[in-house]
């Protein structure tokens, strides 16, 4: 079967769905580059719900990294995500431009997953060399709430840059059982946000901390690293 391959949408709803591919399972694009800017049409009002995905070589549910037209307001609810590489992820780069803003995880599952959550901004593909190198992507407002799973090895890797942060991101009600034992599995860097109650494993020290009632505990410190170990 055959799947169209658009630049970008909106007011669209997948679910009820079984996929399994040999990419990513589910991918929210929109324009490449100087191509995407240009043609200004962002892919937003997008409803993912109740689905399982598998991607023994990449991720479940992706965004990007083509998003040079911006990405807005989707929500991903109710996702069992199986015996794949990356779980849900979000890819950009300096030269795509463009804003990855209002995005929703709720109720997902991950069973046997390398890496559950991803945020990575040298995903450094383009079209030609034409792009503009002064067009950094603005990623705020993502939120993760009742995350769970097994079997997982890296739990949250998710690195920005000092051109691209990540600005405004929750975790809240997390649970991910983790199979590689190895400190820093929660990675961050150039990242700004919160932790809301409960959250396992340990998240890095960058966030700041909420108890339940939303009482402030304690401050994130700013530690930014520009070393990623990929290799777990």
């Amino acid at each position: 079967m055959f799947m169209h391959c658009t630049d970008s949408c909106e007011d669209v709803l997948i679910e009820n769905c079984y996929i399994s591919v040999g990419d990513d399972a589910i991918a929210i694009k929109s324009g490449w580059d100087q191509y995407g800017i240009a043609y200004g049409r962002p892919s937003s009002n997008i409803l993912i719900r109740n689905v399982t995905v598998r991607s023994l070589v990449s991720a479940g549910i992706s965004i990007g990294s083509e998003m040079s037209g911006g990405v807005a307001n989707v929500t991903v609810k109710n996702v069992r995500i199986w015996d794949s590489r990356r779980g849900v992820r979000i890819k950009t780069a300096i030269g795509r431009g463009g804003y990855i803003r209002n995005i929703s995880y709720s109720n997902i599952t991950f069973d046997n997953v390398r890496a559950a959550i991803v945020i990575k901004v040298d995903y450094n593909e383009h079209a030609d060399d034409g792009y503009d190198r002064n067009a950094f992507p603005d990623i705020t407002g993502i939120s993760f709430k009742k995350i769970h799973g097994w079997g997982v090895r890296v739990p949250v890797r998710a690195h920005g840059s000092n051109y691209i942060p990540i600005k405004d991101i929750t975790f809240q009600d997390m649970s991910v059982g983790i199979s590689y034992k190895k400190k820093h599995i929660f990675q961050c860097s150039y990242i700004e946000g919160r932790v809301i109650g409960s959250v396992f494993p340990k998240p890095c020290e960058n966030l700041d901390v909420y108890d339940e009632q939303g009482q402030l505990l304690k401050s994130g410190a700013v530690l930014n690293s520009t070393e990623v170990d990929y290799d777990i």
